[in-house]
Formats: structure tokens, C-alpha cells, sequence
């Protein structure tokens, strides 16, 4: 019996790279604070300031805010940033700004005249293994397709955007995809994983809301419940357990960010069985209140 043709005449099965984009957020502001004594959140930034007076510090190096360069910093990098010379606080942040969408030129000029800053910035995860890369910060000199992009951006944000459209989408994609490709394969080589273990992560993220046991994983690999755990911490570094809770108030850090989620709906999507619970555990992971965190870090751009 003749075979039924798939459209590929090769018999060679071939594996590909999955990673998902998620995006959270892709605003236009103009700031005129911008002293925050710590940042570090589980997802991807992109930023580029119009006007120069931007500073970052990360692991004792201090980045002046080019605006021919685009910044891309990576998940779980602790940084600090201010605006000119104005002073750090000891806790929290300092922060004024506004979306342009809601500013008139004239306004904007007199802002940027009076020391403002233009401030783009794009917000996005990767998922597993893609947002577990060292933290850091990689510059990108402003190239002129990436010019036009970024140009492309600017005038779409200037109005209220709530819906995306389709091109000015796949604009903010082709731009993540090319400042990712640019930071070289090396950052990509991770250490080679079982594939049962990264069938379980990939459960996981994609399921936070599930009650998890370490015998219900283990049977979804077809493995003994002791020898999975073992084979699950010598892998990651951390137990299974572990593991998924912090999986879990990682997606609550961005809920409280990007959502309209009121706290007890986060608590009930990331799997916790009460308000109490949750903040009990949110805690334990961030040194930090879920309440505290969604008021402070909504306006950590």
C-alpha cells in the first residue's frame, strides 16, 4: 500500500526551538523622575530614550542612556536608574511621567525643555528555557532598519492604544526577534536537559492554576515519583516543589503588572488556595507584599 505524502519527501524528523512571546505591555512616555533604587522583574525590556540624561546602574557599571541605542535587559536583572544627576532613594522610587497619547506637542516641548525624557519601552516574556538566560543588560546600536522601527512605533503610540494592529504587531516581533538573534547563539547554548524534564516545565508554565503533586508529574513521564524528583533537582538546581512556586509568583508578578486582576483573582489563576496563602508565599519568593508590589511596580517602567 503506497503511502500517504505529507508534502515533505524527507524521512529525517526534524526538531525545532518552541518558545512562546508573550507580550505585556509597548508604551510611549515622557518622565521627568525616573530614580528607582532596584528593578528586576521575571520578564524581558526593551527601552529607548529620545533625548539623552537616562542612566542605568548594573553589577557596578554605569550605562548612559544613548538614544542611538536600543537597551534590552533580561529577566531577573537587578538594576538601578535615574534621570541627570538626581539622587537615588534609600527605598522605593521616584518616578513622574505621563503617555504621550495624553500630551499635546507643545505640552511635550515645554516637558522635554524643562528636563523630560522620551521613554519607550517594551515589556515581554519568552518562556521556558528562553527567560532563564544570565541577567544583564546588551546595547544595540541604532541601525537604520532598527531606526525605522523604533520611528514606526513612536508615531503609532502617540495615540491611545489599546488594540494593536496586526503590522504594528508583527513590527514589535521582527524587533524583538532581531535584537534576540543579535545577542549571539552562546546566549542561547543551554545545558542539555532531559526531555522529560523539560515536558514537565513546559506543564507548568503553561498550567499554573493546576494543583501539582510530584506523583502526578512523575506519571505524566511514565517515572517513578522518588526517581523523578531526584532526576527534576539534579537538573534545575532546585526541587519540584520549589520550583513550581516560584513559577507561579513569577506569573503573579506579571498579572499584577499587566492585568486588571484584582489580587484574590491572581491568587485563584496562579493556583493558591486563598488570598492568604498566596501572600504568604509572594512574600516568602520577593521579600514583598503582593498589595505592596502591584502598587509600587505598575509604574516601574
Amino acid at each position: 500500500m503506497k503511502e500517504r505524502y505529507t508534502g515533505d519527501p524527507s524521512e529525517v524528523i526534524q526538531s525545532f526551538p518552541q518558545f512562546n512571546l508573550q507580550m505585556h505591555c509597548c508604551r510611549y512616555w515622557w518622565i521627568k523622575n525616573w530614580e528607582h533604587k532596584e528593578l528586576s522583574f521575571p520578564f524581558w525590556r526593551i527601552y529607548n530614550n529620545v533625548q539623552k540624561g537616562g542612566f542605568m546602574e548594573y553589577n557596578q557599571q554605569v550605562y548612559e542612556m544613548d538614544p542611538d541605542i536600543l537597551y534590552l535587559i533580561a529577566p531577573n536583572t537587578n538594576y538601578s536608574s535615574r534621570l541627570y544627576d538626581h539622587l537615588i532613594p534609600n527605598e522605593g522610587y521616584h518616578l513622574t511621567g505621563g503617555r504621550i497619547s495624553e500630551t499635546s506637542e507643545k505640552e511635550l516641548k515645554d516637558l522635554v525643555k524643562n528636563g523630560a525624557v522620551e521613554h519607550l519601552f517594551i515589556h515581554f516574556s519568552l518562556g521556558y528555557p528562553y527567560d532563564n538566560v544570565s541577567p544583564g543588560i546588551y546595547m544595540f546600536p541604532m541601525e537604520k532598519y532598527l531606526k525605522s522601527k523604533i520611528r514606526l512605533l513612536r508615531n503609532y503610540l502617540t495615540k491611545d492604544v489599546a488594540q494593536f494592529n496586526f503590522t504594528i504587531f508583527l513590527t514589535i516581533q521582527s524587533l524583538i526577534c532581531e535584537l534576540l538573534f543579535n545577542m549571539g547563539e552562546e546566549k542561547w547554548k543551554h545545558p542539555v536537559r532531559d526531555v522529560r524534564i523539560a515536558k514537565i516545565i513546559s506543564y507548568i508554565e503553561n498550567n499554573v492554576s493546576i494543583e501539582f503533586t510530584n506523583e502526578s508529574l512523575a506519571s505524566k513521564v511514565n517515572m517513578a515519583t522518588n526517581a523523578f524528583s531526584r532526576l527534576f533537582k539534579d537538573d534545575t538546581g532546585v526541587t519540584l516543589q520549589r520550583f513550581i512556586k516560584k513559577k507561579r509568583i513569577h506569573t503573579a508578578c506579571l498579572l499584577l503588572l499587566h492585568s486588571e486582576y484584582n489580587i484574590d483573582q491572581i491568587a485563584e489563576r496562579t493556583g493558591f488556595t486563598n488570598r492568604y496563602h498566596f501572600t504568604r508565599v509572594f512574600n516568602e519568593i520577593t521579600g514583598n507584599t503582593p498589595a505592596k508590589y502591584k502598587k509600587e511596580g505598575v509604574f516601574f517602567l
